[in-house]
């Protein structure tokens, strides 16, 4: 099966993997991975989880994997919904194709060659519990019954994403005099007057980050699609089906 993800949902992902910028929904994702940790045994836990449902490049995830973002999506949804196949399966699709995204996202890091090495997610985990006053952050954690390592591998698989996006995207992004001067004046127009004088003291480099980010998200679609190009989504067809309802059934 080709990729489902299109550009539509490339921009949607683009939005998404921007949000890793600020850790936002990080901890809320690591939430609800890991409360299915240790859990009794559930309907899609009782699918064979050997081998893998979605693979781009040389990423997999796994039928059990997936069986858990599911879970985790499904927690989102009322709790009736299995008594609307056709919305389920919807879900069910559209979490194929985030994941075919980000699949796609971490195959191109992988052949480019970008990673983050262990000071960097050190870093980046300090900078994080800094918000978290003394034992609180492990506190927090305890309360969620959320595994530490499950917790800073999706903080290290998301930092490899917005490295790819950094590395491979904002940086492509040709920015001229012109095209500084038309957002400055711009960002200037947007803002009181307060926020005008602070704007006029904003450093260069912000301004052409910036710029850039914006122009990123302009082009994210057609970016991902040529990378969907390069590292195809391939989709076990049959274990997929095992995880979609069949309204005839019902």
């Amino acid at each position: 099966m080709s990729s489902i993800a299109n550009i539509g949902h490339g921009i949607k992902a683009f939005n998404t993997f921007l949000r890793t910028f600020f850790w936002g929904t990080l901890l809320l994702v690591a939430a609800g991975i890991a409360s299915l940790i240790g859990s009794g045994c559930t309907d899609q836990q009782k699918v064979e989880q050997k081998g893998s449902i979605i693979k781009a490049g040389t990423v997999e995830i796994s039928r059990a994997d997936f069986a858990r973002e599911l879970e985790v999506k499904q927690a989102n949804y009322p709790y009736d919904i299995k008594d609307r196949p056709g919305e389920y399966n919807a879900m069910v699709m559209d979490l194929v194709s985030d994941l075919s995204d980000e699949a796609v996202l971490l195959a191109a890091a992988a052949a480019k060659g970008i990673d983050v090495c262990a000071k960097e997610l050190d870093l980046a985990v300090a900078d994080f519990k800094k918000d978290y006053p003394e034992d609180s952050f492990d506190q927090m954690l305890l309360e969620r019954a959320i595994s530490y390592p499950v917790w800073k591998k999706r903080l290290k698989k998301d930092m490899v994403i917005r490295k790819l996006i950094m590395q491979d995207l904002m940086a492509s992004q040709e920015i001229n005099p012109g095209d500084m001067i038309a957002f400055y004046d711009r960002l200037a127009g947007q803002t009181g007057a307060q926020d005008n004088n602070n704007s006029k003291m904003m450093d260069e480099k912000d301004l052409v980050f910036r710029l850039r980010m914006e122009k990123s998200q302009d082009v994210f679609g057609e970016w991902l699609q040529g990378l969907q190009d390069s590292y195809p989504v391939h989709i076990d067809k049959l274990a997929l089906s095992s995880f979609l309802m069949n309204p005839e059934k019902q």
